[in-house]
């Protein structure tokens, strides 16, 4: 069979885009070294701050506990270029300079504590059947806070199509939500099936969310893709969208690829939502790549996964996650507590009819009508 070959030109992107940034970067950094390196041929005594902070820095790069492999480069780059070498460890080098984002995922990961629980019979079987699987499942717990499961149907696809037309199959069931994350995504044939279903299931009233990587997916679509998606209805949002600034951030890129479709049905594996992984085309030659279907209670994993990442670009599931926990936790024993909290509430609003004025009560119950809604959402996110 002849393969159907394509170059990446005769795709509608944003490269242009990626190309100005690219330059816009390298003159900023250009700037910054000349500006060095002015003010050491300035002064003998900033030449010498320059040589003592090199030497400083390559003596505590090289007894930092990390691999090799990442401090051996940064080492002889600074050496060898001291200014450049300095300047780029400094912006890029250390976990330092992220510490704000870093800190902004905390946040976020505190507000999904308690979606996650581990159960601590499964972690005792696995125990009992399989040591080892069991301390990695330990260590992944502890650091990452993500549990093991039973009660969770496993099906692989040994080729990426079979993936995409399972996927497709569960999409066309979706009721309640449908939360798509890919690193790299394709405005062409293969996403164009994809987008039939998302559009049809967002006008059927089906929360519908989309979310990619701008590095990963900028050679496959242009810049109004997002306004397109949500002319269909489909919430779209881009991580780590591309800036002409030098940004120490820029390199940090979403390599996710996660289908979640009403929390009970999962997707995940190697490939993107682009034409060459199903070998529509084949820019790279024949594309090899597989999938995982995952049903039942490790989908929560996937949930929780993406809305991480959703919110990191903008806050907006705070009252839904609460909600969900405190519907957690009344399955979890406080059913008569909540029921004893209800009634006491609602003696408390006969109450207030016959002693608040009508205007502050008509407020009062908007509030309440908008608790209830609250509550309502609850019963289908995660």
């Amino acid at each position: 069979m002849k393969m159907r070959t394509e170059q990446k030109t005769a795709v509608k992107n944003s490269i242009g885009r990626l190309v100005f940034v690219a330059l816009s970067v390298l003159l900023q950094v250009i700037w910054i070294c000349v500006q060095a390196m002015k003010l050491n041929r300035y002064s003998t005594w900033i030449s010498v701050a320059t040589s003592v902070l090199t030497l400083v820095v390559v003596i505590l790069l090289y007894g930092r506990r990390t691999n090799a492999a990442f401090k051996m480069p940064w080492i002889i780059l600074i050496l060898a270029f001291p200014v450049l070498g300095l300047g780029m460890y400094l912006l890029f080098g250390r976990k330092e300079a992220t510490q704000l984002v870093r800190e902004r995922f905390e946040r976020i990961d505190q507000s999904l504590d308690g979606l996650l629980i581990q159960d601590k019979a499964v972690r005792i079987k696995l125990q009992q059947t399989d040591r080892m699987a069991a301390n990695e499942a330990e260590y992944i717990w502890n650091y990452a806070k993500y549990p093991i499961y039973q009660n969770t149907d496993v099906v692989f696809y040994k080729e990426a199509s079979e993936g995409i037309e399972a996927q497709k199959q569960a999409l066309n069931q979706a009721k309640h939500f449908i939360f798509m994350e890919y690193h790299a995504i394709e405005d062409k044939q293969s996403f164009g099936e994809l987008k039939e279903i998302l559009a049809r299931k967002a006008k059927e009233g089906v929360e519908v969310r989309l979310f990619y990587d701008d590095i990963g997916s900028i050679g496959f679509i242009n810049t109004d893709f997002i306004q397109r998606m949500e002319a269909e209805g489909i919430q779209c949002r881009v991580f780590n969208r591309l800036m002409p600034v030098l940004n120490v951030f820029m390199n940090n890129r979403d390599h996710r690829k996660i289908t979640v479709i009403d929390g009970k049905i999962g997707f995940t594996g190697g490939y993107n939502l682009a034409d060459e992984y199903f070998n529509i085309t084949h820019p790279y030659g024949y594309w090899k790549d597989t999938g995982v279907r995952l049903e039942g209670d490790a989908v929560r994993s996937l949930t929780v996964m993406f809305l991480e990442m959703w919110n990191a670009i903008k806050g907006t599931d705070i009252h839904r996650i609460f909600c969900r926990m405190v519907r957690s936790r009344m399955r979890r024993g406080w059913r008569v507590a909540w029921r004893i909290g209800t009634l006491v509430l609602r003696s408390r609003m006969r109450i207030l009819r016959r002693t608040v004025p009508p205007a502050s009560f008509n407020r009062m119950q908007t509030a309440r009508w908008t608790a209830n809604r609250w509550e309502k959402m609850c019963t289908w996110a995660l």
